[in-house]
């Protein structure tokens, strides 16, 4: 029998289920915000240590796993390990800021989808979730989604929106950031279009993403 193409993927109903894990909150809720825009896609859970990113995929048993390397209490490695042998078939993506020293260990060759620097992971992690969600079948956009999934936010704006479920201030978000108060609101503005909602509801939408995702447990581990 002739090899032929291998043919495309039927288009899944169900979102590709994803758990991130690492450790620096800021870096965590940007990653957790850019992957929330995502069609096809939907972040079960994060967790700042092992032992938590454990019991996530433990609880969620996820298609996709986001992993930091170094954690508070022991190697991120510890997690893919956990979670192939409960879903040999889940993919990994390893975000570090030492990538470029990362050495694979064989039992995860075949589900490392790649290795990616923090000082490029967000242009660097949109197009890694393509290929994923593309041999998911999943990567179809949404209509009703459209300006949403074509318009992400840029790293600036998703550390503003997640300073914005913190529940501060333009003027205090400013002053965390160095910059004028109007600079602020006018991100605000640009990520309220590109989410598709109301200055009124973009703080209860980001205070919400910021609940979902953030649990006493974590905070407390």
């Amino acid at each position: 029998m002739s090899q032929a193409a291998q043919p495309t993927p039927a288009f899944r109903r169900t979102p590709l289920n994803c758990v991130v894990v690492e450790d620096q909150g800021l870096f965590l809720e940007m990653l957790v915000a850019m992957l929330g825009m995502r069609g096809g896609l939907q972040v079960a859970a994060s967790a700042l240590t092992v032992k938590a990113g454990l019991q996530a995929c433990k609880q969620h048993r996820p298609e996709l796993l986001i992993l930091d390397l170094q954690l508070p209490d022991g190697d991120g490695l510890e997690v893919a390990e956990f979670l192939l042998k409960i879903n040999p078939a889940a993919h990994v993506i390893v975000v570090s800021a030492h990538a470029s020293e990362f050495v694979c260990p064989p039992w995860l060759q075949g589900n490392l989808q790649a290795v990616l620097s923090k000082n490029a992971a967000f242009a660097s992690l949109r197009e890694e979730l393509d290929q994923v969600l593309d041999l998911a079948g999943t990567n179809r956009r949404s209509p009703d989604k459209k300006n949403f999934e074509s318009k992400p936010l840029s790293g600036r704006e998703a550390e503003i929106f997640g300073l914005i479920g913190e529940g501060l201030t333009s003027k205090e978000i400013g002053l965390r950031l160095f910059v004028s108060e109007h600079t602020v609101q006018a991100h605000r503005k640009r990520i309220a279009l590109k989410l598709g909602t109301t200055g009124a509801e973009l703080t209860q939408r980001a205070i919400a993403q910021r609940q979902k995702f953030f649990t006493p447990t974590d905070k407390d581990s």
